[in-house]
Formats: structure tokens, sequence, C-alpha cells
């Protein structure tokens, strides 16, 4: 862990990019655990591949997706006669967003259908859901693949995972083109407590929030149409946790793209 960056709160403001967290938050186990060498690093890479098909399931993801990179390059577009701007990386940030959502618009059928016609992932997928997530005896065949050498399950579950690389393009761009649209400000919670309003002609579609390692509280983020408020709480193990009443410095990014 590195205690020199700061910990980052992210709070999103609408479906669309709670489901764009959701899936980076399991992008980022599978990464983490795809190349393990033992049955449990195995199986915590396939329940997070697992549940990033749960999150797909929704018939109409592909279309937001592909509208939601539209929009996108359109706002691009905007800016290109915006005096002083870097026209070659502008160029370059367009092309990629159309040759994303060129790979996501040609899929076949919906995103990932060949892991969802896939038998073993099927059976997998319905066993991992009960508790102990597919014992032994209840899915004998995953059992048996888990005793296989690492080399050959770190294989398979690679190419499982090459079957997810257009819709991790396209989150991956979508998550840094926001991030990227505004700058951080900082400010000071009076007592654990900070409110504002938020600028209704620039609507905003991501909240972050950044603190140091060294700040002793975490922030609980409401926004609502009109604005936002952040209470900052010491962590509380063993009872309810209470707002504390220390003046909290943080970073503040409202981004709007």
């Amino acid at each position: 862990m590195n205690t020199t960056e700061p910990i980052i709160y992210e709070q999103p403001i609408n479906e669309h990019l709670r489901v764009c967290l959701r899936l980076e938050h399991l992008f980022n186990q599978v990464s983490h655990w795809l190349h393990g060498q033992n049955m449990w690093e195995t199986r915590a890479a396939l329940a997070a591949l697992l549940e990033i098909l749960n999150v797909l399931d929704r018939p109409d993801i592909k279309a937001k997706f592909v509208k939601e990179l539209s929009r996108y390059g359109a706002a691009l577009t905007r800016f290109a006669d915006t005096p002083h701007i870097d026209r070659t990386k502008l160029s370059a940030i367009q092309h990629e967003i159309e040759h994303t959502n060129h790979q996501l618009h040609n899929m076949q059928g919906r995103i990932a259908q060949t892991l969802r016609d896939n038998d073993f992932l099927t059976s997998a997928r319905s066993h991992l859901l009960n508790p102990g997530g597919g014992c032994s005896f209840d899915t004998p065949a995953y059992y048996f693949w888990l005793q296989q050498p690492p080399a050959e399950r770190i294989a398979q579950l690679t190419f499982w995972w090459g079957q997810l690389k257009s819709v991790r393009t396209a989150v991956e761009l979508m998550l840094r083109l926001i991030r990227q649209s505004s700058a951080p400000q900082l400010h000071e919670a009076s007592s654990g407590f900070y409110q504002a309003s938020l600028d209704p002609q620039a609507p905003c579609q991501l909240i972050r929030v950044a603190t140091a390692h060294s700040v002793g509280a975490y922030p609980e983020i409401s926004v609502g149409r009109h604005g936002i408020s952040i209470r900052f709480y010491a962590l509380n193990l063993t009872d309810r946790p209470s707002q504390t009443t220390e003046d909290i410095k943080f970073q503040l990014t409202c981004c709007v793209f």
C-alpha cells in the first residue's frame, strides 16, 4: 500500500456510472487473482469473472455504452475550435472513442455471450451463489478443474478473460474521460461537515473526494439535485460511527463530462 498517494472515494450520480464502477471493481479483482498458483486464487478470479457476467446481464447495457461513448465523442468535437487546444491529443482520444464504439457496436448478441453459452461456467455460476460458493459435492466438475496444474487453469482463465476485452476497454475509457474532465479543488470540512451547491448548467456525473492517509476519518457523500453534502466519520468497528469534530482538509472533484 502506497501511503503517499491519497485515498479516493467516488460517488456516482447516475446508474450508468454505478455500473461502470462496479465493473471496474470486478476487473481489478480478476486481474489481481488471474495468475495465482493455488486453487483459492483461481476460485477468487473465476468468482469475480462470473460476477461480471451478472452485472452485464442487463439486455440494454451494450446500447447504453454505445450511447455514452457517442455522447463523449460529440462533447469532445465541440472543443475542437477552443483556443490553445492540443488538437493532436484531441484527435487521438476521438479515434480511441470511435474504435471502441465500433467494436461494441459490431459485437454479435449481448456482451460476453460466448461465456453465457458455456455450460461449465453456467453450472459454476449457479452454484457459486450458494453459501460456501460451490462445494466439491455441489460441483464435482468445477472441483476437478481446480485440481488441474496451475498453468492449465491460468491459460483457461486468460482465455475467458479475453472474451471481455471489448467491454473492459470501453469501461476503462469512459471512466478515464470522466475522471479527467475536471480538476480537483482543495476544501475544508468544518467539524467534519462540508456543504456546497452544484451548478445546474453543468450537471455533475461523478463526485471524487481525496484525503491523505493521515486523515483519521472517511467521508459519506450525499448528492441532491442542487447540492452536495459530505460528512466525515471516525472509524468505529464496534459501535455506531460518529461524525468527527476535527476540521478535515480534502480535495473535491465534480466531474461534469
